[in-house]
């Protein structure tokens, strides 16, 4: 164990270890509802990137961008890991900056090659979403799919007019009558899409049928 810390921790895979444990912290995050899966916008000005440009030129344009630079991070992790492991094993001695940098190179180039190879899949998933327009939406039963739903996170899964399953954000309304039980919006629960927010780009929730002691209010 002490041996595989030496060498995590060690150049080049401590390039890779550390964005490693901000992966797993992310999708922990993304289990328990508490983050979005495209909390990152490929498309987003904020962070520099545009989908049509260096991004999108290597085809990862259709899917969100923390999903690729996860896969990036975790194979560019495991080949620099067992290429160093390699390298210290081998009986021909090679310079260490030189041994580094190779390795380090080969990291980032498997590591986009293979984020390519196993996104290219999932892109027609993430395009199917924006196909469908969001007025189809509305309406629709969905199921929860994060650990709840909130007035800043979730995610459920609905079926389009093609019969499709897809992820969508959503989120309580603020303007929600007051005590519906946070039971109503936890995974696996039933709610209804009733409105789209064009500003936070997400579909507006409410549970498929209010308690009977709950007020709702006419428009």
């Amino acid at each position: 164990m002490s041996e595989f810390l030496d060498i995590a921790l060690s150049f080049p895979p401590v390039v890779f270890s550390f964005g490693l444990i901000l992966v797993v912290l992310y999708w922990l995050a993304v289990v328990i509802g508490a983050l979005d899966v495209d909390v990152v916008d490929v498309g987003d000005p904020e962070v520099g990137i545009e989908a049509g440009g260096f991004w999108g030129a290597f085809g990862f344009g259709a899917v969100p961008f923390t999903v690729v630079l996860s896969l990036w991070i975790t194979l560019g992790w495991i080949v620099t890991v067992l290429g160093t492991t390699w390298v210290r094993s081998a009986d021909v001695f090679i310079p260490p900056a030189a041994s580094g940098i190779a390795v380090l190179v080969a990291g980032l180039g498997v590591g986009m090659l293979g984020a390519k190879l196993l996104t290219r899949p999932l892109a027609r998933l993430f395009d199917d979403a924006p196909a469908t327009a969001h007025a189809d939406l509305v309406g629709k039963v969905c199921v929860v799919r994060t650990g709840t739903v909130t007035l800043e996170s979730g995610q459920a899964e609905v079926i389009d007019e093609e019969g499709a399953v897809i992820l969508i954000n959503v989120r309580r309304s603020p303007h929600e009558p007051e005590g519906v039980d946070d039971s109503l919006f936890v995974r696996h629960s039933k709610v209804v899409v009733f409105d789209y927010d064009e500003l936070d780009q997400v579909f507006l929730v409410v549970p498929v049928s209010f308690p009977p002691d709950i007020a709702v209010l006419e428009a």
